[in-house]
């Protein structure tokens, strides 16, 4: 800036005070030459949001002026940040963790010649939807993190989140943009569209979980994931074991990637745990169910089927709600009274509560977790939904809350990135990749795909490098999306 006035001066009007701007100039740098960095580090290095923050892999030196490097750094790798005085220096791989690297950032502060040394934290845009109804009605979405977890992702079209329930209106404006196709198991056709307007439940379950985003139109969904809709239920909101297990399969069968029923009864069904078993273990589906209504000490089924992640509900004061079934099954609970979604026909939205409203809250971030994540088992998503959520009532698992309110961000965080370190199985179909080195194997034959169409092995046993990106693997009828990072 004292090029451009000096450039000017000769030009520009004398009736400006040049000894006073000089005056001003030599305070300013005066000040800045006496500025002092806060140490950052000292006041949140126990906060666990801190470190929620780190990249996991450096931090930051910054040496004061004429000092040398410091001797418990020597063997480390690092580098001079461009236009920074401060260098950037890799942890070596056995000592990632939290604890150590503590250790060496407060032995580094100690050091009278280091100016500050602090993790290399990870900032993230900041993304506001345009949806109307999100700073003003929904609630829920405040109270999970989803507006924090969509800096991370806001999910994407290749992870199927199938409904079954009564039908969807898919015409509607805030759904058709995220639906899929969908199955009527009720009337035995493809159109699981709504038969009269009593029957919206479907429709409301939907849109918590995908209803469009930044269409500056209505409400917005926990994940921009595709919907899949299979009617199982009539337009009284009832329907039979065979529908409901007919459903599960059919979602299954067609690459569905998670399951939300928000329905359910008091009593098991052999034909339902079985359906709901094939899913989760042998097409790697995670399936997520209501804990029910009655306020009842008993979850019911399918909720309550070990495959399941079982949901109950929390009332706008944050607490469990009074209808909200418990019991030792109950995984999580969710935002489930006065939530607002949209029901059909002509573009409607109507306020609900139920269990039923906090299930696709869960699903919602299940299919964010697979957004960012599409190798994970289904035994892994739990481990995040659970490990992950907010503990409340008694400390630790509890049959009121189970391990608590799940919470979209701190999920996504835990989420790791798209890699297959150990050996993943889906119906003898093994998987494992490291670093890009991929080896699949199989008791049949199978094809990989690029992300084009293009076929690049077919056989049964595969061992190679891949490059970075997104692959299918087909095997009889079914296909695993597969990221080599």
């Amino acid at each position: 800036m004292m090029f451009l006035i000096t450039f000017l001066r000769p030009y520009v009007d004398e009736r400006i005070d040049w000894v006073k701007i000089e005056q001003l100039r030599e305070h300013y740098m005066s000040l800045y030459s006496n500025l002092r960095i806060h140490r950052w580090y000292e006041a949140y290095k126990d906060d666990p949001n801190y470190w929620e923050n780190w990249d996991g892999k450096h931090i930051i030196v910054r040496i004061k002026a004429g000092k040398s490097f410091p001797h418990i750094l020597k063997g480390y790798a690092y580098r001079k940040l461009r236009y920074s005085p401060s260098y950037l220096v890799e942890i070596p791989e056995s000592k990632r963790n939290k604890s150590y690297v503590k250790s060496l950032l407060d032995q580094l502060n100690s050091d009278p010649s280091v100016e500050y040394a602090e993790p290399n934290l990870i900032y993230r845009i900041s993304y506001w939807p345009n949806d109307p109804y999100l700073g003003t009605d929904l609630w829920g979405m405040w109270v999970i993190y989803a507006d924090k977890a969509w800096d991370i992702t806001v999910g994407n079209g290749s992870v199927k989140v199938c409904v079954v329930d009564q039908g969807v209106d898919y015409l509607h404006e805030d759904l058709a943009g995220n639906y899929g196709y969908g199955k009527d198991m009720v009337q035995g056709d493809n159109d699981p569209y709504p038969v009269s307007p009593m029957e919206f439940h479907g429709t409301h379950v939907a849109g918590t979980i995908a209803g469009v985003m930044n269409n500056g139109k209505g409400v917005v969904g926990v994940s921009q994931s595709l919907i899949l809709s299979c009617r199982a239920l009539n337009d009284s909101g009832t329907g039979s074991t065979a529908d409901v297990a007919q459903c599960i399969r059919w979602c299954a069968d067609t690459g569905a990637n998670v399951i939300n029923m928000s329905l359910g009864g008091s009593m098991p069904a052999s034909e339902l745990e079985s359906a709901v078993n094939y899913a989760v273990d042998t097409q790697g589906v995670v399936v997520v169910a209501a804990s029910g209504n009655d306020g009842a000490s008993s979850v019911n089924f399918p909720a309550a089927y070990d495959a399941s992640i079982a949901v109950g509900a929390l009332d706008t004061s944050g607490s469990k709600a009074y209808f909200s079934n418990y019991g030792p099954e109950l995984d999580v609970v969710a935002p489930g009274v006065f939530i607002l979604s949209t029901v059909p026909f002509t573009n409607q939205y109507q306020y609900l509560d139920g269990t039923s409203m906090a299930t696709p809250h869960v699903s919602g971030v299940v299919a964010l977790i697979l957004s960012k994540n599409p190798n994970l088992s289904p035994a892994d998503v739990r481990s995040i939904i659970n490990g992950t959520a907010i503990d409340m009532g008694e400390i630790g698992k509890d049959w009121f809350y189970g391990y608590g309110l799940v919470n979209a961000y701190r999920a996504l965080l835990a989420t790791p990135s798209p890699t297959l370190a150990s050996s993943h199985k889906y119906d003898g179909l093994n998987l494992r990749i490291s670093k890009g080195s991929v080896y699949i194997e199989s008791d049949k034959v199978f094809s990989i795909y690029d992300v084009k169409g293009a076929n690049i092995f077919t056989g049964k046993r595969f061992k190679g490098k891949l490059k970075e990106g997104a692959y299918f693997v087909s095997f009889g009828r079914k296909v695993r999306k597969l990221i080599v990072w």
